[in-house]
């Protein structure tokens, strides 16, 4: 299959997984609205510190990652556009990056537990760290409510970027296009 047909796959499967999950009558700006209202962070902000354990056992504390850009993908598989977007996730940002020492992928699994997230991983043949976050108190510290929401994290502990993924194929060239400029930046 051609990138274009690729390309156009994905943007069709997004649009329905959204119309299944927003309803078929909402609209792009009340969407944009509700998740402004549901984001409890802002872009040059700290971004709240937490530990947490990968389905691999490593324990990983953000604040830790100083020096790092840290890509937080926080998703829930039962919404369709979430499992879409971590496949993209892993072949056009973590294959690409993953190898840099300065760089880091977090996938936090919104109310699943460690068990759900290995199965989750290994069908979709994910390498990137998966988080589990069962009671959601990841999820708290900077929403509450909806998936899936991606977060850049600036190598001195700021958030770059806040991003909802109802913005189809668009938030995954715009994520390249902000880690390419915060990656570029020196650590304080």
């Amino acid at each position: 299959m051609n990138p274009t047909s690729r390309l156009f796959l994905l943007v069709l499967a997004l649009s329905m997984s959204l119309t299944i999950t927003f309803g078929p009558a909402a609209k792009a700006a009340d969407l944009d609205e509700a998740m402004a209202k549901a984001t409890l962070v802002k872009v040059k902000q700290a971004a709240p510190d937490f530990t947490c354990t990968t389905t691999d056992g490593r324990t990983i504390t953000l604040s830790a990652l100083k020096g790092k850009v840290v890509v937080l993908y926080f998703f829930s598989t039962s919404v369709g556009a979430c499992i879409i977007e971590m496949k993209y996730l892993e072949k056009e940002v973590f294959q690409k990056l993953q190898n840099r020492e300065d760089f880091q992928l977090i996938g936090i699994g919104r109310g699943h537990s460690r068990e759900e997230l290995v199965k989750t991983g290994g069908e979709n043949k994910l390498t990137f760290s998966l988080v589990p976050d069962l009671k959601q108190e990841l999820y708290q510290r900077y929403f509450s409510k909806y998936v899936p929401r991606t977060v850049v994290v600036s190598k001195d502990g700021s958030i770059a970027s806040i991003a909802s993924g109802h913005h189809e194929f668009s938030g995954i060239l715009d994520l390249q296009g902000v880690l390419e400029g915060v990656l570029a930046e020196k650590a304080n």
